[in-house]
């Protein structure tokens, strides 16, 4: 019974493994959790931002080591976690039916494809290809006032109104940028 059970055990965590392992290769990215330091600089930090309405979307939410403080953190926002990798999408879902935060939701799709138009914030944690990419996104799709706010990753061409830095080996930055108003995108963003 007992090689049974840790056969069964080997299988699954083999599995999860495997699966990890090609969406990491599928997306570029493996679904890395936020370092406790920066998550407790950017915590430190976010309050001072002023939200305006809006959504909070966490582009790669991974295993929800953001998506789970920010939704506790802003209970009158609806905040979205976009997860494409299974296993990670699957652990934020059961995680989510036990936290019972009403203003969570997790999808699993491309988060390249679902508008961001009612954004307020969006963080990510990601890798320069996606920045380059999503710069084209948020161009066209944040209205003037949203935030975002990328660890480690600045967004290329753009010029961050404010960098927190995490209180860990490496300093890790968190890019935090403001879309403006009546400034075209293309130009650098004011400070």
């Amino acid at each position: 019974m007992d090689i049974l059970f840790y056969t069964f055990f080997f299988i699954l965590l083999m599995w999860i493994l495997i699966s990890i392992v090609v969406w990491s290769y599928k997306t570029g990215i493996s679904p890395m959790p936020t370092a406790p330091a920066v998550n407790k600089a950017l915590f430190a930090n976010i309050s001072f931002l002023n939200l305006t309405e809006g959504k909070i979307y966490e582009l790669g939410a991974g295993w929800g080591t953001l998506a789970f403080p920010l939704a506790r953190e802003y209970p009158s926002h609806k905040i979205i976690g976009y997860e494409i990798s299974f296993f990670p999408y699957v652990y934020c879902l059961i995680r989510q039916h036990f936290s019972h935060l009403r203003n969570l939701q997790f999808s699993r799709q491309n988060f390249f494809h679902p508008s961001l138009k009612d954004a307020a914030l969006v963080v990510c944690y990601l890798y320069p290809g996606a920045m380059r990419k999503l710069k084209e996104k948020f161009e066209k799709e944040l209205k003037p006032g949203s935030h975002v706010i990328s660890n480690t990753f600045a967004i290329p061409g753009w010029t961050p109104y404010d960098t927190w830095i995490a209180n860990d080996l490496y300093q890790t930055k968190i890019y935090v940028y403001r879309i403006p108003g009546s400034m075209p995108l293309k130009k650098t963003l004011a400070k």
